[in-house]
């Protein structure tokens, strides 16, 4: 994890024009042999704005349907579905030598003023992270620090299915494309946790060791206008575990409880088949 800074991250998460509607990434896959999801999503969104000048991305919901290996370059190609006066959208396949690893839908527009507007819900009443503890959660240029959870992996950390995290960047992007991938790219990193926290015995420290678990998908929803200073909290909430699948859904907030986006996430958790061997231990970002 040496290597993984937000400098670095943000450098990746904007993609390289290669020809009409084609883009090129790299990857830090932080030590491990995947690429963590959520920095492809952070990754599409930038390539959406690219092919769409002058439109926000208001969301994007993306499929991981392959591993994709850090070593290789990301293709990205996007096709515009729809392009009208407003509203634009578009599909994005990201690939690897012509292997499809992910698809992503994005819907882009032009805001407008508001006719009428409310936050909603925005959580359970938290501490602020002066109180919350610590993580080592390594990305150079990150504060981590989690409400009431010392070890989010710990399988005897055992609570409701809620976490609250803050994070605070040494940058926070002067660009609007790369604020939203930003946001994004944290979409993906404690769902499976939350998911798995009020059940005793169980932990994602487990995780490729005696539980497979993946991120199947991940949609984001990003609220004009998506701006923040200091800290900024992803409140998680998993509504069901069964089947072998997770589903979180969570909001992300400001220190002073304005709410800039929300988000869900799909997730496996399953046993290993008799026949499967525990993969390297996964490091988050």
């Amino acid at each position: 994890m040496t290597g993984s800074s937000l400098e670095r991250m943000l450098d990746i998460f904007d993609v390289r024009p290669a020809g009409a509607y084609g883009f090129t990434g790299g990857s830090d896959g932080g030590g491990r042999r995947v690429v963590d999801g959520s920095q492809i999503l952070a990754q599409c969104v930038v390539a959406a704005g690219k092919a769409f000048a002058g439109r926000t991305v208001r969301s994007a919901h993306a499929l991981f349907v392959a591993v994709a290996d850090p070593e290789k370059p990301l293709e990205f190609t996007v096709t515009p579905v729809r392009e009208g006066r407003s509203f634009a959208s578009a599909t994005i396949a990201v690939a690897q030598g012509g292997r499809t690893c992910v698809t992503c839908t994005v819907l882009l527009d032009r805001p407008g003023p508001d006719v009428i507007r409310h936050d909603g819900w925005t959580g359970r009443p938290v501490g602020g992270p002066e109180k919350a503890h610590p993580v080592d959660m390594p990305l150079r240029g990150r504060e981590l620090r989690i409400e009431d959870v010392r070890d989010y992996g710990d399988p005897d950390e055992v609570g409701p299915p809620i976490l609250d995290a803050w994070l605070r960047y040494d940058t926070v992007p002067e660009r609007d494309d790369l604020r939203r991938a930003l946001l994004a790219h944290f979409t993906g990193h404690l769902a499976i946790s939350t998911t798995m926290r009020p059940h005793a015995g169980v932990g994602t420290s487990q995780a490729h060791h005696t539980i497979s678990t993946a991120v199947m998908g991940i949609a984001v929803h990003f609220h004009e206008p998506v701006q923040w200073d200091g800290w900024i909290r992803y409140h998680h909430e998993s509504t069901y575990a069964g089947g072998g699948m997770s589903h979180v859904r969570g909001q992300i907030v400001t220190e002073d409880g304005r709410l800039v986006a929300s988000f869900t996430q799909d997730g496996m958790i399953r046993a290993f088949e008799p026949r499967e061997t525990g993969m390297p231990a996964e490091s988050r970002l």
